[in-house]
């Protein structure tokens, strides 16, 4: 049974350091794989005597299919794989303390199309049907869902872009149709890089190049459905929503063979963990902030006039 809070779910792109709208990045990213661990921390829910700690980790593998000649009309084939685990220690009962894991799992083929309007416009709009789910059962059409956004981007000049689109999203761990900006301001020293309300990032640069630190913040978030009893809540879930806000430095290194390796540490803050169950009632066990860490591996090889418009 599907609720007013949670219409349908929402593709949950695993991700700390990339966040949603990462096809804008200079650079084709054609494999990447990141991970962030999150330590238990209180729930902030003080009736309930507990704890809770996520791990994330995640992979995918892009594409590009330019269908003309001169590359104005470009489609990237994006597959993904997420994967959520959620660690739990709490007191439902007299019974004593238990400890629970479950863990959820994004599955999904992301259609990007990026085309040249004329030599400043650009439009890039996104459709990514997807499964999210704990795969615990046999799949249904609950897991099923999708995310779709579309962005319009002007170049101001060789150092600045901006754009303007909308987003049917789950940033929250709730499905929204929402505005989105993008501004990036890129030189030889620094590169600053928004994608509102997602990603905030400040890197500065080495003579190198090579080299790049600075601080990062984003918001993300996902639906999943859930089929199977979660131990340490007395009521059936139906849905799962999740959501987090990051905030640290980061730090990057470009290696040989278009290797980048980043690192990036902080503080996890606004974070939201919301069980749903089947008769539409919100069971909230959102956990304090917390400190976190993680790491992302990607192989981004140039790929000559296709610099910009390259993601829950």
């Amino acid at each position: 049974m599907r609720t007013v809070h949670f219409t349908s779910k929402c593709f949950y792109l695993i991700s700390l350091l990339l966040f949603s709208f990462n096809m804008y990045a200079q650079d084709f990213e054609f494999i990447k794989i990141q991970s962030a661990y999150y330590p238990k921390q209180t729930i902030e829910e003080t009736a309930i005597d507990g704890e809770i700690g996520f791990f994330e980790w995640g992979v995918q593998v892009a594409i590009p299919q330019p269908i003309k000649r001169n590359r104005k009309t470009v489609l990237i084939h994006r597959i993904e794989y997420g994967n959520l685990r959620v660690i739990t220690e709490a007191n439902p009962t007299l019974g004593g303390r238990v400890k629970a894991e479950r863990y959820y799992h994004s599955i999904s083929y992301n259609l990007g199309l990026f085309q040249s309007l004329n030599p400043n416009w650009r439009l890039v709009v996104n459709f990514a049907p997807t499964l999210a789910s704990d795969l615990e059962e046999t799949l249904s059409g609950d897991d099923l869902l999708y995310q779709a956004n579309a962005l319009l981007i002007n170049t101001k000049n060789e150092n600045f872009k901006y754009g303007l689109g909308l987003a049917y999203t789950t940033l929250i761990g709730r499905q929204l149709l929402i505005p989105t900006g993008f501004i990036k301001y890129d030189t030889r020293k620094l590169e600053l890089d928004l994608v509102l309300p997602s990603k905030y990032s400040l890197m500065f640069k080495t003579h190198s190049n090579l080299f790049t630190y600075g601080l990062r913040a984003g918001l993300n978030g996902g639906v999943f459905n859930n089929t199977t009893e979660i131990q340490t809540v007395s009521s059936s879930i139906d849905e799962v929503g999740y959501s987090r806000l990051v905030v640290g430095p980061a730090i990057s290194w470009k290696l040989k063979n278009a290797i980048n390796i980043t690192l990036q540490g902080g503080m996890a803050v606004g974070r939201r963990l919301e069980l749903v169950d089947i008769d539409g009632e919100i069971i909230d066990r959102t956990p304090q902030a917390a400190p976190y860490f993680a790491v992302g591996l990607s192989f981004t090889p140039k790929y000559k006039n296709f610099e910009e418009g390259q993601n829950n």
